[in-house]
């Protein structure tokens, strides 16, 4: 609950501080499909992210949830850096320790990990007929991450393909490549959104399929919430299979100035 007054406090001020630049409709446009656009170059984008994971629907030791705020840059026109930080809570079952002092309730909040990401958009749709754009992205885990979680660092690529259709309706497609800790990285996914009125800048609705080498896939309906010309809101619910996160709801913001 304090985490959820905290994410309105900050839609709150995002409304009552919000300035007239025009926001850019597709920046990081879907849930967890990563997207084609940038920031121009010297902009700058606030994104808060707040995602409740349930793993197993019989054993509620496994939830967690991780509140990520984070920042993008426009270094150039085409090429974009991001930074954010998980700040997270899990479950007992986690605890690779097992401290009995966790045993119920597992360990108290914690900084799990510090990431940054470069992105650069390859192509424009004059080239091909698709955008393409890469992406690198490091993800060093904190010291209690690696304690508690037996965390190890993430460096993976991304490659992004998508493609506009009218004003604001957009399909895309991510693979991603790289290792995490000793252990292969290879996932996929592909999505779609286009506005639900006549009003291609109001509220729009979209899907995402997402899977991985093991088997695991995942589908996220999601709705976007347009807050002002500069934030919007995204909500969804991913519902997994046997091999992925049985759900997953998400949260999140995003914020140009």
């Amino acid at each position: 609950m304090k985490v959820m007054k905290f994410v309105l406090v900050v839609l709150g001020l995002l409304v009552v501080f919000s300035g007239q630049s025009v926001f850019a409709h597709h920046a990081m446009e879907y849930i967890e499909l990563e997207s084609y656009t940038t920031s121009p170059q010297g902009g700058k984008l606030f994104h808060l992210h707040y995602d409740y994971f349930v793993q197993d629907k019989n054993d509620p030791t496994q939830d967690h949830w991780e509140l990520t705020p984070g920042i993008g840059y426009g270094i150039v026109d085409r090429l974009m850096i991001d930074v954010h930080t998980h700040f997270a809570k899990f479950g007992a079952a986690h605890d690779v320790t097992g401290n009995s002092a966790y045993s119920t309730l597992g360990p108290p909040p914690f900084i799990e990990a510090f990431a940054v990401a470069l992105q650069y958009r390859i192509t424009e749709s004059k080239q091909l007929p698709v955008d393409l754009a890469g992406i690198i992205e490091y993800e060093c885990p904190m010291l209690r991450s690696k304690v508690l979680l037996d965390g190890g660092s993430v460096l993976v690529g991304k490659l992004v393909v998508s493609k506009d259709f009218g004003v604001h309706s957009n399909v895309c497609a991510n693979v991603i490549c790289g290792v995490d800790g000793g252990d292969l990285v290879l996932e996929w996914g592909i999505g779609g959104k286009t506005p639900l009125t006549d009003d291609p800048n109001g509220a729009a609705a979209g899907i995402e399929i997402l899977g991985d080498k093991d088997g695991a896939m995942k589908i996220i309906p999601g709705i976007y919430f347009p807050i002002n010309e500069n934030a919007i809101m995204k909500v969804g619910i991913a519902v997994g299979n046997e091999n992925s996160d049985y759900l997953k709801s998400s949260v999140s913001l995003m914020y140009r100035f």
